[in-house]
């Protein structure tokens, strides 16, 4: 039994290390592209974070002016590739470049066209995109393709590091088409957002602790830790998804800016809580009211598909049941080693040198992001 607590207490020491390197490497979300069918040709719409592009490129971001965009064009030229079934490459032309550098997260808004070589098909090809994968392991590329301008988009799937191609052909009329890609992409979401996993394990330090004169005490036994799990996960789970929802709607929206700063401060938070009690007896309704704010995160992910109808109802519940899964999975290997670390005298240097790392983090967010 020794040697199985070690190795628990060390793989749970390796899951907080992990989570926090995450959180220190993964600074700006995932990029996007959106085909559109035209006549003849292929129109892409690039969104790519300028944190993640200027660590792709050698010598940083270009300098502004026509060189820099034409430095750019280059760029995207070079590492855009769709082939033809015959593997013959289509052309590829940038056609603008936009530097939104005013918003926050900053990103660059690309538009391109794609036109396949001659006797090649027009819904049938197969699309290469390693633009700032080929350099950052960790960053994702959505892809989306929309087969009339009057008509929903359809998630193809998302590139990486270890998928620089997929298969694109005709647009699926059924509303149902690409719920699974879009179920991944919840799970990636969690799993790739150090942000939304950072603070719910920072709320979950003393979940198995009791509350005494103001400050956390022993152990208060499976079944405490347990109910806490439930009600603190379950209260985070109600307030994101009634966000999500909503905001994947266009019926919330907010600005990027105070919205990731907000997801900051609650980490902030957290971290706070779990050194010292500041809500004890209360962290349902801070984990159902940070919910909400980090509701509107994932909504923005959703909205940049660009769906509507049936289609964008089943890909909602399909990204919410996506970062269930996984918030499931970290959960299950959470609550036994919280059982099992906070019966040790060392559970508290644990988890205050635990709490103080969150708060760091947090605060190097805020400043970021401010």
């Amino acid at each position: 039994m020794a040697a199985v607590s070690k190795r628990l207490i060390a793989a749970g020491v390796l899951l907080w290390a992990g989570v926090w390197t995450a959180a220190w490497a993964h600074p700006s979300p995932q990029s996007e592209v959106l085909l559109d069918s035209g006549q003849d040709f292929i129109r892409a719409e690039l969104v790519l974070p300028l944190d993640e592009l200027k660590l792709a490129l050698p010598g940083g971001l270009p300098k502004s002016g026509a060189q820099g965009d034409a430095d750019m064009a280059a760029y995207l030229a070079a590492h855009i590739r769709p082939v033809a079934p015959d593997g013959r490459a289509w052309i590829v032309k940038v056609e603008r470049l936009r530097w939104m550098w005013s918003q926050q997260p900053a990103d660059l808004l690309a538009t391109m066209t794609l036109r396949p070589p001659a006797g090649a098909p027009l819904d049938r090809f197969t699309f290469g995109d390693d633009a700032i994968a080929h350099q950052v392991p960790s960053h994702l590329t959505v892809v989306a393709l929309r087969s009339a301008p009057d008509a929903p988009s359809r998630v193809l799937g998302t590139l990486h590091y270890g998928q620089r191609s997929l298969e694109v052909s005709g647009a699926d009329p059924r509303w149902w088409s690409g719920v699974g890609d879009v179920f991944r992409l919840g799970m990636d979401h969690i799993a790739e957002g150090a942000d939304h996993l950072l603070f719910l394990l920072t709320l979950l330090l003393p979940a198995a602790l009791l509350v005494k004169d103001g400050k956390w005490a022993g152990y208060g036994g499976a079944r405490h830790l347990l109910v806490y799990l439930l009600k603190v996960v379950t209260a985070f789970t109600l307030g994101h998804s009634v966000t999500l929802m909503l905001g994947a709607l266009g019926t919330i929206q907010l600005p990027e800016q105070p919205v990731e700063c907000a997801i900051a401060l609650s980490i902030l938070f957290s971290a706070v809580h779990a050194w010292r009690p500041i809500f004890p007896r209360r962290e349902v309704w801070i984990a159902f009211g940070f919910g909400l704010v980090h509701g509107l995160a994932f909504a923005s992910a959703i909205r940049a598909l660009q769906l509507n109808g049936g289609r964008l109802v089943a890909s909602v519940l399909a990204f919410n049941l996506g970062i269930e899964t996984m918030q499931s999975l970290i959960m299950l290997l959470a609550a036994p080693l919280l059982m099992l670390l906070a019966r040790r005298p060392s559970y508290r240097r644990v988890r205050q040198t635990a709490a103080l790392l969150s708060a760091a983090m947090a605060v190097i967010w805020m400043a970021q992001r401010v």
